[in-house]
């Protein structure tokens, strides 16, 4: 049977196919190597972009991607326990625990060079997962007494404010953790929509459930209006994957619309990012959080429609070359830099007013 697209379907195509991993398939992207290296002592090979291996899924249909030492001790003792093998997942259960407290306790000790709210983030951070650590050995006990029989009363002792709690551990997670997952949203808004258009609305909804964990754990280390524009698309995402899956939606024009909003939040968050690892002089980390910004921005262009692409083209490239700079240490001169954080926030505020966005990217002072 020949699958029929609508125009509004091909031309989102069209002007999504440049992306890496866009809609069929994800594409490993190494970055340019430099020139001429500022300081080769300092240089280290970029991290490269991949995607997860696994997932957790739970009961209430939210998502976990394996990719950072608690969610792999998480997944092990689900399989554990599927396996029957109690003892295990108890075990797995308590070195959920003790990376929290790990965690928790870096989280606590954030550089004094952080903004007081960042600060005042990673201490609320620091209580909140021993708290969740807490349940998580309480679960680990509950599993090896036999109290917890099923998946579900895994779960119920994970409940949801607990979930929503380890997802703060992104704030203190290194480099090598989130970068190479940070162009997984968009990989998942593609396979939606590729799923919406053959009305396999039970994997769409999926994929966007899977795209929303990623802005989930964004938001556990974004502030302001960063953070509040990521969790103000978490629950837009939340809301369309429930009405994909009943079929509820009826143009695709929707979930357009969410995903660029998604792909705005999620550029406007590691611009900020970016701005906090400058002033901080970690270079290599603001070139990661650049590159990232310039992917989100792209994304969120590619979904607005083919201007809006165009329009944010220069930036997203110019960007892109900044960032691999510095992720690289290669030499770059302090007004390039200063030229390329404006390039990127009047880009990512020119989107943000097309798509009616009121959050805007802050200017930088890079310094003298």
């Amino acid at each position: 049977m020949t699958r029929i697209f609508t125009p509004l379907t091909v031309a989102m195509l069209i002007a999504l196919t440049p992306f890496s991993g866009v809609v069929f398939a994800q594409t490993t992207k190494m970055p340019v190597a430099p020139t001429a290296p500022a300081n080769p002592a300092t240089a280290t090979a970029p991290v490269a972009i991949q995607s997860p291996t696994d997932w957790i899924a739970y009961e209430d249909t939210t998502y976990t991607p394996v990719a950072d030492e608690i969610s792999r001790h998480l997944a092990a003792a689900r399989k554990a326990f599927d396996a029957k093998d109690h003892k295990k997942a108890a075990a797995e259960m308590r070195a959920v625990a003790d990376e929290l407290k790990e965690q928790g306790a870096r989280a606590a000790k954030a550089d004094k060079a952080r903004a007081k709210a960042e600060m005042k983030l990673a201490q609320d951070t620091a209580k909140r997962m021993n708290l969740t650590a807490k349940k998580v050995t309480a679960a680990a006990a509950a599993l090896e007494s036999g109290k917890i029989t099923t998946l579900a009363d895994l779960d119920k002792a994970l409940d949801q404010a607990a979930r929503a709690d380890m997802e703060f551990r992104w704030l203190v997670t290194d480099v090598t953790t989130w970068y190479p997952v940070s162009e997984e949203p968009q990989r998942h808004f593609g396979s939606a929509l590729e799923a919406y258009v053959k009305k396999d609305y039970q994997a769409a909804a999926t994929e966007i459930r899977k795209a929303t964990s990623y802005l989930r754990l964004e938001a556990g280390r974004a502030t302001n209006e960063a953070k509040q524009a990521l969790e103000s698309s978490v629950a837009e995402l939340d809301t369309l994957a429930a009405s994909v899956e009943k079929g509820a939606v009826k143009e695709e024009k929707a979930l357009a619309t969410a995903f660029t909003h998604a792909n705005h939040a999620l550029a406007l968050a590691h611009h900020v990012k970016a701005a906090e690892s400058w002033a901080r002089k970690e270079y290599d980390k603001a070139g990661y959080e650049l590159k990232a910004a310039a992917h989100g921005l792209e994304s969120a262009a590619g979904w607005a429609g083919a201007e809006a692409k165009a329009g944010a083209a220069a930036a997203v490239a110019d960007t892109k070359a900044l960032g691999d700079k510095l992720v690289t240490g290669a030499t770059w001169a302090r007004e390039e830099v200063a030229k390329g954080f404006e390039s990127l926030g009047n880009a990512i505020n020119a989107l943000g007013q097309r798509i009616g966005s009121s959050k805007k990217a802050e200017p930088v002072h890079v310094g003298s």
